[in-house]
């Protein structure tokens, strides 16, 4: 689909005020093609004060219905307009919204900002203006054209070649402005890309006092867009002066052809007068005519980035033939899989191993051995290169990505808290949850003593990315927002790293009643919790190296046994709790 198909697509979302509007505008267009001839005929009665003021009238009623009319059809229109770009923002947030994550690894942030909010913005006009200004535009030219033939033949085809010779030199100056319009659109994204990136890391950047390094980047990409909205205003002006050449060049030639014919007696002068104002009436739609081919362009950059989203199909999506998966009883296997963010290169080799339901799987390697990213493979956040994953015997590629992940309590190193209430954010997952429900899981995550002693309780606003909140309270509200949904599997990517040692202790007593019945994979750097878990799996440059329970493992994987001992000594040190 091209962009001119596509604005026709989104028009046609208001098919009744799309009609409504061409009939209005073709009202319009009649009356105002009427006009001119009046006007020559006001000329031709000036020697009869009765007729002359009937022809006054008229022009003056025509004038009225045509401003009436007018207005009905920019009602119409705006109608139209609004709900293509109500319908196109609503297309282009569903087509994030439904991406994997593999598409967020490879897109900026900024450039998404970029192409759902100013790339938008830079359509409306298409939508708006071009649409009722377009129809009009066209259909004016055709009743000018249409007068002309009906007073002088001759005078027609001049005005035709005025008129093709116009527009095909406003296409070349579109066709130089395509590729200026999208490096604009482009030089914006990038533009959008670095604000954001010194608004997020403003921390970091006034750490290393790199301001100075950042200003240059923004004043690069800033002057990158300058230069070319610099060069689409000089080409955009090419056409303006252009139209009133043709004007001017149509009004002397009746003026010279004209008066010729009126000498040999061949034209009156009402003709003229007529014809005049057929060309005066001729420069509105050929201006506008101009402008909508050049807005087209600019609509058409800025759609061109808008498609590449709205195409862009998701890696991961359900399978033809997925089943429901309304209650998991837990049991997780990997059979043989394989997998890398890039084909060439591999992060996890052959990796099998099964976790009984309701058992509890530690996860322990090397960095970058593969830890958080076999737990981001068993909601399906990417797709794996070979073997499977199964749930309940069912490999999950064949479940409904919706019921797999409901099944699926995750809490990340990364907590992503919103600028809501606290209240909000624990029941994030869960719309219908009850305030019990939230007081539970904040009372298990070791949050609920904090929250009450807050002015506003579980109504207290967390701030942008949760800035109100410590990272220790941020961690607790994650395991408090997964905890809610009272899902069949846990996974704790080394979720409470920002937690100390005692909080951390009766956090996972509080979770012991939970993870009964619940298959639970931590990813951990505390011994107690390894040493507690029914299972235990190392991982070494992306392959399985060992899995058991503590007892065996500590005998015979040495591997287990050096991280072991490492992590014993680091929080022997720290004064933690070990509980030998």
């Amino acid at each position: 689909m091209n962009s001119f198909q596509m604005i026709f697509k989104y028009w046609a979302k208001s098919k009744k005020n799309f009609i409504f509007q061409f009939i209005f505008l073709l009202l319009s267009t009649i009356f105002y093609t009427f006009t001119p001839i009046f006007i020559g005929r006001m000329i031709g009665s000036l020697v009869n004060a009765n007729e002359l003021l009937v022809n006054f009238l008229f022009v003056l009623g025509f004038a009225f219905l045509v401003y009436i009319f007018n207005r009905a059809a920019r009602s119409r229109g705006a109608v139209v307009s609004s709900r293509a770009i109500y319908h196109l923002r609503t297309d282009i947030s569903n087509a994030i919204y439904r991406q994997s994550f593999s598409f967020f690894d490879k897109t900026e942030t900024g450039q998404l900002i970029s192409r759902a909010t100013s790339d938008i913005e830079e359509t409306q006009m298409i939508f708006g203006m071009g649409l009722n200004l377009g129809i009009q535009s066209i259909l004016q030219m055709i009743g000018v054209f249409v007068g002309f033939l009906l007073f002088s033949f001759e005078l027609s085809i001049i005005l035709l070649i005025a008129f093709v010779s116009s527009l095909t030199i406003s296409y070349f100056i579109a066709k130089k402005l395509k590729p200026i319009f999208l490096e604009t659109r482009e030089s914006f994204g990038e533009l959008t890309s670095t604000i954001r990136e010194n608004i997020v890391g403003a921390e970091v950047v006034r750490m290393f006092s790199t301001q100075d390094k950042e200003r240059q980047k923004f004043q690069k990409n800033n002057k990158r867009f300058y230069n070319a909205s610099v060069d689409s205003v000089k080409f955009n002006s090419l056409y303006m002066p252009l139209v009133f050449v043709v004007i001017g060049f149509m009004t002397i030639i009746i003026f010279f052809l004209g008066g010729m014919w009126y000498i040999e007696g061949k034209m009156t002068l009402n003709v003229i007068i007529t014809l005049i104002s057929y060309i005066a009436a001729l420069g509105f739609p050929l201006m506008m005519l101009g402008q909508i081919m050049l807005v087209y362009v600019q609509a058409d950059a800025a759609l061109t980035r808008v498609r590449e989203i709205l195409d862009s199909a998701p890696e991961i999506e359900d399978s033809p033939d997925a089943i429901p998966l309304k209650s998991a009883k837990g049991e997780i296997v990997f059979e043989n899989v394989s997998f890398g963010y890039t084909s060439e290169h591999r992060i996890l080799k052959d990796i099998s191993f099964k976790i009984p339901e309701g058992k509890k799987l530690a996860i322990l390697g090397t960095t970058g051995s593969g830890k958080s990213t076999i737990i981001n493979l068993i909601p399906r956040f990417y797709e794996i290169n070979d073997g499977a994953i199964k749930i309940d015997n069912i490999d999950i590629r064949n479940y409904f990505l919706k019921d797999l992940r409901s099944n699926i309590g995750l809490v990340s190193q990364e907590t992503y808290l919103f600028n809501k209430s606290i209240a909000d954010n624990i029941a994030y997952g869960k719309k219908d949850a009850t305030h019990e429900e939230i007081v539970e899981a904040a009372k298990i995550a070791e949050l609920h003593g904090f929250i009450t002693s807050l002015p506003e309780g579980y109504n207290s606003i967390v701030g942008e990315r949760g800035t109100r909140l410590s990272g220790g309270q941020k961690q607790r509200l994650s395991i408090a927002r997964a905890l809610i949904v009272k899902p069949k599997i846990l996974v704790f990517d080394d979720s409470t790293s920002s937690v100390d040692v005692e909080t951390e202790f009766k956090i996972q007593e509080a979770l012991m009643k939970i993870m009964k019945g619940t298959t639970t994979i931590i990813i951990t750097q505390r011994i107690s919790t390894i040493r507690n878990a029914d299972l235990i799996l190392i991982l070494d440059r992306g392959r399985v190296v060992g899995l058991g329970n503590h007892k065996e493992l500590i005998e015979s994987n040495v591997l287990y046994k050096q991280i072991f001992e490492t992590l014993h000594h680091k929080q022997k040190s720290k004064g933690g709790v070990i509980n030998e």
